[in-house]
């Protein structure tokens, strides 16, 4: 018989290498411990202490996280399940190259080919790999969708088959509900082989996996340790599922669903033509859609399109998000990983239809290591920083560097998922905890109940109706019972209250403070940063890892900040200075370390770190600040030109104001006194123009206008000494 008769099996090897090769590549790529991204620290710690994780409670993940740390004794609780992911992604590359095979057919040779593509295209992809490398459920996502693929996608699926897909189906929902896009898909390539009795007992089989959610109720009434939505009741259980109280189901709190309008349904698509492309390279993307064209004869093909479009391509027309902003595609990368699954599949039948077509084995094998090369080479750079996450370590200095800062019996409120998260995981699994109380979706009534239940001594007798209500009485409950209220960003400190740093946090209080108060506060903040040490997120990390580690620079340039209001402007300096050595892309502390070098005249030092600011972002309040170093070097020319461009880009009225001051100094009264008139003209109540418009009609020997100005600026001005020189002048002007 012809050695590529359909029956022979593909070699064992090349399943070996499905699988052991993106093993070996995610575990020796993967975190050191707990990774800095989105929920991992939420994950991590929700199934170390089995505990229900945030909505919609993710059971089978905490069930099998569990038990994988169980079965590996081996490094931290979040090392294991990054383990755990390493292996299920490197398992779901193999279970997505045989669900290609199968679906490709033919000789053992074109069903190699068509594993091997989908492996390699999917294991390569840049969000798929990231994604196997950390505590998240979105690598045994891809393990369920592969499978579900492999048991559906042959032509003539036994039943039996179909039933254990339905099986999947349910425990994979309970991972993630997101893998219910390739249930169309699946519907379709089960059209036609079962019967009515056997579709009944496909959904008994998916209720089956799906009761896997029962956990969470029974968990719950058991008091875990972390116990999100409290679904002891239906009700309840049915808000952890719906995500009603953790922000629904849409990706950004600020922009609507997509799919109401053709043109967003065209930036849409273009959008994610972009990121498929992106995240398969140009060969892949190439061979993906010569895959998709060649097979939609067939039903799995078919099945393929549909669930690669569902979960792909429709979901990001209907999250929404910005293109031009970066956290979009940080945003939507979790979401990337079940359409990559299918495309790398259609990846792999283009590859089998384009090798199937050369002749001679020799030829084949020339084209399978072009194609497979050419793939890999795209992926480089990509390669380069994702094998940089085994010495990430930001989550981790983060969190110990905050908790090493907050003194016992802390409140944190409202904070953010990554502070919140982090801290948890510390708590529950490395015992590191402050008593901290993190005051957490107490907006919503369950947390507001949960907040009663566990901490009543935190809230006033009287009840709460309101969720603005609620912010007040804990703030000013707390503050007046002496304890330490925190935010972990300054823009979250409440109305009426004041923030200053403390460490990596910021303690709230009522008024200005006092001297002491002040300098005390100080001592704390320099003392936390004197010993605290947070190691530089990894060139080319992450998102969420230069989000975490951006806390620890922000908090240096906030402490220099409150240093220059102390009066001790040579150590804000040198804060400032120590915020950009760690993250040179910090645009605020360029701008700060530039306002100290003017204020003590060096126009020199201002202009270079202006423009680091701007090179950074190129926002209009900098370019004015940048016009005002021109304008005290004598660069008239310069300051007029930075001046204008900071009005173009929304900048202040002082721009508009300090274009008059350059014509003064340049020695052209006539039109400065004209740009003052058109500031004027633009906002009557801007005092500071009319004292300049004296200043130039004084140069110009127009007295009476002068004096005109001057009382205009006395008026307006709040300042009694701005009165009192406004006296002198005047008496000046009518002598």
């Amino acid at each position: 018989m012809e050695a590529s008769r359909e029956d022979e099996p593909v070699p064992a090897w090349v399943w070996g290498a499905c699988a052991a090769a993106p093993a070996l590549l995610y575990l020796a790529s993967a975190y050191p411990g707990l990774s800095s991204y989105r929920d991992s620290g939420d994950m991590a710690a929700s199934a170390w202490t089995l505990g229900v994780a945030h909505p919609p409670g993710y059971p089978f993940y905490v069930l099998a996280g569990r038990l994988w740390s169980f079965l590996l004794p081996l490094g931290s609780a979040a090392y294991r399940l990054n383990a755990l992911s390493a292996a299920a992604g490197a398992a779901a590359c193999c279970a997505a190259a045989a669900a290609a095979a199968r679906l490709a057919g033919g000789p053992a040779r074109r069903r190699a080919a068509a594993a091997l593509g989908t492996a390699v295209l999917l294991a390569a992809a840049p969000a798929y790999w990231h994604l196997s490398l950390l505590s998240e459920m979105y690598a045994l996502n891809a393990l369920f969708a592969a499978a579900v693929l492999w048991l559906t996608a042959d032509e003539a699926t036994e039943r039996r088959r179909l039933w254990a897909a339905a099986l999947l189906f349910g425990l994979g929902v309970a991972n993630h509900q997101t893998l219910l896009a390739l249930a169309p898909g699946a519907a379709l390539c089960a059209r036609g082989r079962l019967s009515r009795r056997g579709w009944a007992l496909a959904v008994l089989f998916f209720a089956l996996g799906a009761a896997i959610f029962l956990f969470l109720p029974v968990r719950s009434l058991g008091g875990p340790w972390l116990d999100w939505g409290d679904p002891q009741t239906p009700a309840r259980l049915w808000r952890v599922l719906t995500r009603g109280d953790y922000g629904g189901v849409r990706l950004h709190p600020e922009r609507p669903a997509g799919l109401a309008s053709a043109a967003q349904w065209g930036a849409g698509l273009l959008y994610a033509a972009r990121l498929f492309a992106a995240e398969l390279s140009g060969v892949g993307a190439a061979l993906g859609l010569w895959g998709l064209l060649t097979s939609l004869r067939r039903r799995g093909g078919r099945a393929l399109a549909l669930g690669f479009f569902l979960s792909g391509p429709l979901f990001v027309v209907w999250a929404n998000l910005d293109p031009a902003k970066a956290e979009s595609r940080a945003i939507l990368e979790p979401h990337l990983v079940l359409p990559l699954v299918c495309a790398a599949a259609l990846g792999g039948l283009g590859a089998a239809e384009l090798l199937g077509r050369l002749r001679g084995r020799a030829a084949a094998v020339a084209a399978a290591a072009l194609l497979a090369g050419g793939a890999l080479w795209a992926r480089r750079a990509d390669a380069a920083a994702l094998t940089a996450r085994r010495a990430d370590f930001t989550a981790w200095d983060y969190g110990t560097a905050m908790a090493a800062g907050l003194p016992r019996g802390s409140l944190m409120l409202d904070p953010d998922d990554p502070t919140a998260f982090t801290l948890s995981y510390l708590e529950a699994a490395h015992g590191k905890g402050t008593g901290l109380t993190p005051l957490l979706y107490f907006r919503t009534r369950w947390g507001y109940e949960r907040l009663k239940a566990r901490h009543p001594e935190l809230l006033p007798a009287r009840e709460l109706r309101s969720g603005l209500e609620l912010l007040d009485a804990l703030v000013t409950h707390n503050l007046a019972a002496g304890r330490p209220v925190f935010v972990d960003l300054p823009q979250k400190t409440p109305p009426g209250t004041r923030s200053l740093p403390e460490g990596l946090a910021y303690r709230l209080g009522r008024g200005d403070p006092a001297p002491a108060e002040r300098a005390a506060a100080l001592g704390r903040a320099e003392a936390a940063f004197a010993v605290l040490h947070v190691r530089p997120a990894p060139k080319g990390s992450g998102f969420f890892s230069r989000h975490a580690a951006a806390y620890w620079s922000s908090g240096l340039n906030n402490a220099a900040i409150e240093l220059e209001r102390a009066g001790r402007p040579d150590d804000a300096e040198r804060l400032y200075a120590r915020a950009l050595a760690f993250d040179p892309e910090l645009a605020q502390a360029w701008n700060n370390w530039a306002n100290a070098a003017l204020r003590r005249g060096d126009a020199a030092a201002a202009e270079g770190r202006y423009l680091a600011s701007i090179g950074l972002k190129d926002d209009g309040a900098v370019r004015y600040n940048l016009g005002r170093a021109y304008l005290l070097a004598g660069r008239y020319d310069d300051a007029e030109r930075a001046y204008r461009e900071s009005l173009e880009r929304g900048g202040p009225i002082e721009a508009a104001n300090d274009i008059g001051l350059v014509h003064l100094r340049a020695g052209r009264p006539e039109k400065a006194a004209d740009q003052f008139r058109a500031v004027i003209s633009r906002r009557p109540d801007f005092s500071l123009a009319y004292y300049n418009l004296a200043l130039a009609f004084e140069m110009l020997g127009r007295r009476g206008d002068a004096v005109r100005a001057v009382r205009a600026w006395a008026q307006l001005s709040p300042d009694p000494a701005d009165r009192r020189e406004a006296a002198v002048w005047l008496r000046r002007l009518e002598n």
